[in-house]
C-alpha cells in the first residue's frame, strides 16, 4: 500500500504545474503590487481634483483639493472650508511644534494649530512645496519658495532668507541637504526653469550652478535625497524631462522614450527603508505611483485599485506601531496602503483589461530558482525569469494565435517532463527549451470556441499517458502515438469537459474523475459514466483529498458552492454532508486547492476562502478579497494550484496574485493608538466643545450628538467602542463598533462622557472623557424651582416625588433600548436603500439607478470632457423564448444574461435591467474602440451561453445592442443618450439581429 501512495506521490509530481522541491523559490517581491484603501464620495470626499495630503499633532488626516480642506476621522472625510481660501492646496508640511502649514495657490500660507486655520498675511507661496533640512545641532530646518526666492521658518513665522542667490531665478520648488555628495555637506536649490544650484554648508552665501549637461534646461517640479546603503543619492524629478539621480559613482537618467519611465509628469517623492536598509523611492506621477527598487521601476494605476491613474501628492504617515502608511492623493481620491509584509502580492495584471488570467504554471529554472508562466485569452503569454518579463504575442509574432487558455508541464510518452501549451483557436503546442512553438497535431477541430481546457498525465505500466479534457468534444486520451476520443456514457453532445483528477485506490488501480456541464463523470479504465444522484449543475473542477482517513473528491459547482463525495469504492461514490464545512462566500466555485498543511483554498467568484482543518472534523474559514491584497475578487478556471513551497497561486479576472502563508505581517508589538473626540452636534448643528474644559450647553438642548474614534491608520471599521455618561449612567456599556453617542432631551445637570475604545487588535486606547453642563430652562432655574417645589409640596408632595421618581428610571430604560433599537434600524434602512436601486430579477441595477448614474455621470463628464459610452441591448425573439420554455426558463435566460453582461464590463461601469428583456450598459470614460470592443464581448459571451445555463436544454439566445460613446453636450440628459443608443440598437435588429451597430 505504501509502495502504491508513494508510486501516485511521484506520477502527481509530473502532472503538477508546481516546481521542483529543491528550486529556490520564485522571488516576486518587485512584482508585487501595494494594497489600497480608497476614499471617494462614499466617504465624504468632493468630486474633484486632490492634491495633497497632510498630519496634525493629534493624529487625524487632511488632504487639500483644488478648491480647499477636508480632514479624516478614521471612518468619514468632512470638508473644512476656510472663509479666507478657496484656491488649490499645493503643499501641506507638519513642524516640530506640530503645527499643519498649507499652501493654497492663491492665497497663500494657511497654518493650524489644532484648533483653527489662519491664513498668513502677505505670502506669496504659488506652485511650490515645503522642503525642510536640518541645523548643525540636527534640529530640523522647515522651507518654502516664491517667485522672489526662499522663505525659512523662525519659529512661528516665514521670514526671508537673504542667502538665496542674486540673480532671478523664477519660482523655487525645493531645497535638500547632503553630506556626503561630492565629498562635503551641501545645500542644493531647485528652479523650476533654472536648474540645479548648489552650496557648501558653512559659506551660505556662495550659491554655484550645478553644471552637469542638460541641467540648465530640466523642467524641475522637486528634489529628494536618499541613500541606497552607504551611497548618497540626490533624486531629480522633471515635468516632461525624466527622472535624475546623482551619485558620486555617476549621474543616471530615465527616460520615457527609452521605456524606462511611464510618464515623466513626475509631481514628487519620498523614500522608505526596510528593516535591512533597502531604499524604496516612491513617486507622485500622471502615470500613477511610481515605485522605484533593485534599480527597477514599477508604475501602479487604477488596474492595481487607485481611484485615478494620475497622482498628485505623496506623504508618509507613521502611526503608534511605527506602521508606515503611504497616502496618496489622486485626480479620483485618496488612497492609502500600509508599508507592511503583506502574505498577497499581485505578480501579473496580464489581461487585466480583458479577462484576466486563464493559465498559470512554475517550473523550474536552469539557474537552481524557478520559472512563472501566465496566459490570457486576450493578451497572449507572458514568462516570468531572473526577475524579468518576457512577453509572447500575435502581435510580436511570437504566438499563432491572441490568447492563452491553459499550460502544464506533463510527463511525455517517456516520462520526461514537456511543455504544453493550449490557445483560444484550439491549437495544442509544446514549447521547447529555446521557447520555440511547435504545432501538435490533435483531433478536435480548431473552430467554434473549441479548446483544451485540461490536461494530466498518468503512468500505466511502463508507460505514459496524457489525457485531455475538452471545452465540446468529451476527453481525449494521447498513448502509444494515437488518440482517442472518449464520451461518457448518458452525456448528450456536446460535452464540456473543464477539470480532471486521479485517484490510485487502495488496490493500486487508476481511476479518472472529470468534471463537466453535465455533472461529474469517472473513468473506470475502459469507460467514461456520469455520476447519477447529484444535484443538476456545472461543475469548473475536481480534487482528490484524503478527508478523516477516506479519499474524497471535492468539486467546484457553478451554482452549489462545493460537493463533496466519498470514493472509497468509486464504482460507488457516497455524497457527503458539508455541515462540517462553513459555506464557500459565493456559490460560484472554480477550485479546490489543497497544501502541505492540509489547508485548503476554494477559488470563487467573490474572494478566495482558506479553510484550516481543527482539531474536530470541522474546518475554520478565513476569506480574502482586495482589501487583503487579492488583485481581484472573481477567480478564472483552471488558474490557481498550490506549489511545493506552500505557495497559492491565483488567477484572477483582474490578474495574477499569489498568497504566502509563512510571510510574518508585523513583528512589532501593538501599541495604544490615540483615541479623539471627532464631532459635535447640537440639534443638527455642528458645535465646538473642548474635551479640557467644562462646556456649557444652552437651555432647551433636544438632540446632542458625540463622534469619537481611534486613529489607527488601518482597519478602522473593526475597531471597538464603550462608553458611560456619568450623571445619567450608573455603568458602561457594552463593546460595539458604533463611533457615536446620540442623547435627546437630557435633563438640566453636569454630565462627563467617558468614552473608551480598542483598535483591530484588540489594543486598548487612552480613555478620554468630556465635561459638559446643560443649563436649565426658566422654569428650572433655583427661584422658580423652590416656589414650584412650595407649592407642589402642598398639593402633592408625596405623588411628584413617586411619579419623578419612577419616570427617570423608565427614561432610562427606555434610552438603552432606543440605542439597541437605532442600530437595527439604520442597517434596515440601509438595506431598503440597497433594494430600491436593484432589479429584483436580475440582481444588477433597475432603471431608477441607471437614470440617476447617467444624469450624474453627464455632469461629471462635461466637467472634464471626458467621453461616455452607453451600450443599449434586446434579447432577440425573447417572447418565442417565453412561449416555447415558459417564463420560469425565460427568468433564467435573463438572470444567466445579466451576469454575462457584468461580466464583460470593468469594475467601474453599471449594468442595468431597463425593462423587459432590455438591458442598458454605462461605461465612464469609455472611448469608441473600447466601447465598441465591450459590446462585442457582451454580444459573444452571451451567443456562447450554453441552453442549460438558460433554463432548457436545447435552445442558445443572442442579443442585439446599439452603442454610442462621446463626449456629452450642454443639456444632454440621460433620455437623450438612450434615445440615441436606442435608434443604433433598432439598426442592428433590423439588420438581422445578434449583432451590434454604432451610433
Amino acid at each position: 500500500m505504501r509502495l502504491l501512495l508513494f508510486l501516485a506521490l511521484i506520477i502527481g509530481s509530473l502532472t503538477a504545474t508546481a516546481a521542483d522541491p529543491a528550486a529556490r523559490p520564485l522571488d516576486v517581491s518587485d512584482e508585487g503590487a501595494p494594497t489600497f484603501t480608497v476614499f471617494s464620495s462614499r466617504e465624504g470626499l468632493s468630486d474633484e481634483i486632490w492634491s495633497t495630503v497632510g498630519f496634525d499633532n493629534r493624529g487625524f488626516v487632511w488632504a487639500g483639493s483644488a478648491s480647499g480642506l477636508a480632514r479624516f476621522d478614521g471612518y468619514r472625510w468632512t470638508a473644512w472650508p476656510l472663509e479666507q481660501a478657496h484656491s488649490l492646496v499645493r503643499d501641506m508640511q507638519t513642524d516640530a511644534n506640530g503645527v499643519l502649514w498649507a499652501i493654497f495657490e492663491r492665497e497663500g500660507l494657511a497654518r493650524y494649530d489644532g484648533k483653527s486655520w489662519s491664513i498668513v498675511p502677505e505670502s506669496n507661496v504659488f506652485h511650490q512645496r515645503f522642503s525642510n533640512t536640518h541645523r548643525s545641532d540636527g534640529s530640523p530646518e522647515y522651507w518654502v519658495g516664491d517667485d522672489n526666492g526662499l522663505l525659512r521658518l523662525d519659529g512661528n513665522r516665514w521670514v526671508k532668507d537673504a542667502s538665496t542667490p542674486l540673480r532671478h531665478l523664477g519660482p523655487l520648488v525645493g531645497i535638500e541637504q547632503t553630506e556626503t555628495l561630492y565629498g562635503k555637506p551641501r545645500q542644493w536649490l531647485a528652479s523650476t526653469v533654472d536648474g540645479i544650484w548648489y552650496r557648501e554648508i558653512g559659506n551660505p552665501n556662495a550659491w554655484k550652478r550645478f553644471d552637469a549637461p542638460g541641467f540648465d534646461v530640466l523642467h524641475v517640479t522637486n528634489i529628494k535625497r536618499s541613500h541606497d546603503g552607504d551611497a548618497e543619492e540626490l533624486w531629480v524629478l522633471t515635468y516632461g524631462d525624466g527622472l535624475y539621480r546623482i551619485r558620486n559613482d555617476g549621474i543616471q537618467v530615465w527616460r520615457s522614450a527609452k521605456g524606462e519611465l511611464p510618464s515623466e509628469a513626475i509631481y514628487s517623492a519620498l523614500a522608505t527603508y526596510s528593516a535591512q536598509g533597502e531604499r524604496t523611492l516612491w513617486m507622485a506621477s500622471r502615470a500613477g505611483l511610481l515605485r522605484f527598487r533593485n534599480e527597477r521601476i514599477s508604475a501602479f494605476d487604477r488596474r492595481n485599485g487607485l481611484p485615478s491613474d494620475a497622482v498628485r501628492g505623496i506623504k508618509l504617515q507613521q502611526n503608534a506601531d511605527g506602521t508606515e502608511l503611504l497616502w496618496l492623493a489622486t485626480e479620483g481620491g485618496i488612497a492609502r496602503t500600509a508599508l507592511t509584509n503583506s502574505q498577497w502580492q499581485t505578480v501579473s495584471l496580464l489581461g487585466s483589461r480583458e479577462n484576466g488570467i486563464f493559465a498559470v504554471m512554475l517550473e523550474p529554472d536552469d539557474t537552481g530558482s524557478e520559472r512563472l508562466w501566465v496566459g490570457s485569452p486576450e493578451d497572449g503569454l507572458a514568462v516570468l525569469a531572473d526577475g524579468k518579463w518576457r512577453y509572447f504575442t500575435r502581435a510580436n509574432g511570437t504566438l499563432p494565435a491572441k490568447g492563452v487558455r491553459q499550460i502544464w508541464r506533463l510527463a511525455d510518452s517517456t516520462g520526461k517532463p514537456q511543455r504544453l501549451i493550449s490557445l483560444v483557436d484550439g491549437q495544442l503546442l509544446r514549447i521547447d527549451d529555446a521557447f520555440n512553438f511547435i504545432p501538435i497535431e490533435t483531433p478536435w477541430r480548431h473552430a467554434g470556441n473549441e479548446m483544451a481546457t485540461y490536461a494530466l498525465s498518468r503512468q500505466q505500466g511502463d508507460r505514459f499517458e496524457t489525457w485531455f479534457a475538452s471545452m465540446h468534444s468529451g476527453v481525449y486520451r494521447w498513448a502509444g502515438g494515437r488518440w482517442t476520443q472518449f464520451l461518457a456514457d448518458g452525456a448528450k453532445q456536446p460535452w464540456s469537459v473543464i477539470g480532471l483528477a486521479e485517484q490510485i485506490d487502495a488496490d493500486g488501480r487508476s481511476w479518472l474523475w472529470a468534471a463537466s456541464d453535465q455533472g461529474i463523470a469517472v473513468y473506470n479504465g475502459l469507460q467514461w459514466k456520469l455520476i447519477q444522484g447529484l444535484p443538476a449543475d456545472s461543475f469548473r473542477g475536481v480534487t482528490m483529498i484524503q478527508h478523516a482517513s477516506r479519499p474524497t473528491l471535492w468539486a467546484a459547482s457553478a451554482r452549489n458552492g462545493i460537493l463533496r463525495l466519498d470514493v472509497s469504492d468509486p464504482v460507488h461514490p457516497i455524497m457527503i454532508s458539508n455541515n462540517d464545512v462553513p459555506p464557500p462566500p459565493d456559490p460560484t466555485v472554480y477550485s479546490i486547492s489543497e497544501d502541505s498543511q492540509g489547508r485548503l483554498y476554494v477559488c470563487t467568484n467573490n474572494g478566495v476562502q482558506q479553510l484550516t482543518p481543527g482539531k474536530d472534523p470541522h474546518y475554520t474559514e478565513r476569506v480574502f478579497r482586495r482589501r487583503d491584497g487579492l488583485v481581484h475578487d472573481e477567480c478564472n478556471t483552471n488558474a490557481q494550484f498550490v506549489d511545493r513551497h506552500d505557495r497559492y497561486w491565483v488567477g484572477t479576472l483582474g490578474g495574477l496574485s499569489v498568497y504566502d502563508p509563512t510571510i510574518k505581517t508585523s513583528t512589532r508589538e501593538p501599541q495604544a493608538k490615540p483615541l479623539r473626540f471627532t464631532e459635535f452636534l447640537s440639534d443638527g448643528k455642528s458645535i465646538k466643545l473642548d474635551s479640557t474644559e467644562s462646556n456649557l450647553l444652552p437651555a432647551g438642548t433636544q438632540n446632542l450628538s458625540i463622534g469619537f474614534s481611534v486613529l489607527s491608520g488601518l482597519r478602522e471599521q473593526e475597531s471597538s467602542y464603550r462608553s458611560q455618561l456619568l450623571g445619567l449612567e450608573t455603568e458602561p456599556g457594552s463593546w460595539t463598533t458604533e463611533h457615536h453617542r446620540r442623547f435627546s432631551r437630557l435633563p438640566s445637570g453636569t454630565y462627563e462622557l467617558k468614552v473608551e475604545g480598542r483598535d483591530y487588535t484588540g489594543t486598548a486606547s487612552e480613555p478620554i472623557s468630556l465635561r459638559f453642563k446643560v443649563d436649565a430652562l426658566w422654569w428650572e432655574q433655583s427661584r422658580m424651582q423652590i416656589l414650584i417645589g412650595l407649592l407642589a409640596l402642598c398639593v402633592a408632595a408625596g405623588l411628584v416625588l413617586l411619579y419623578n421618581r419612577n419616570l427617570r428610571l423608565r427614561q432610562r430604560h427606555l434610552k438603552r433600548e432606543v440605542a439597541r433599537r437605532t442600530s437595527e434600524i439604520r442597517a434596515a434602512n440601509q438595506r431598503l436603500t440597497e433594494l430600491s436601486y436593484q432589479d429584483p430579477l436580475t440582481g444588477v441595477a433597475n432603471r431608477r439607478r441607471l437614470m440617476e448614474v447617467i444624469n450624474s455621470t453627464i455632469e461629471r463628464a462635461l466637467k472634464r470632457s471626458l467621453p461616455i459610452g452607453l451600450i443599449v441591448i434586446d434579447v432577440d425573439h425573447f417572447k418565442a423564448y417565453n412561449d416555447q420554455h415558459g417564463h420560469p426558463s425565460g427568468d433564467v435566460a435573463l438572470r444567466a444574461v445579466a451576469q454575462t453582461l457584468k461580466s464583460a464590463m470593468r469594475e467601474q461601469d453599471l449594468v442595468a435591467r431597463f425593462g423587459g428583456e432590455e438591458f442598458a450598459c454605462l461605461l465612464i470614460d469609455a472611448d469608441s474602440e473600447l466601447v465598441a470592443r465591450c459590446a462585442e464581448r457582451m454580444r459573444a459571451l452571451v451567443e456562447a451561453l450554453p441552453p442549460r445555463v438558460l433554463g432548457n436544454n436545447t435552445r442558445t439566445i443572442t442579443i442585439s445592442a446599439g452603442m454610442l460613446s462621446r463626449v456629452p453636450n450642454p443639456g444632454d440628459s440621460a433620455a437623450d443618450l438612450l434615445r440615441e443608443a436606442d435608434a443604433a440598437l433598432y439598426r442592428a435588429k433590423h439588420q438581422g439581429r445578434n449583432r451590434v451597430c454604432r451610433v
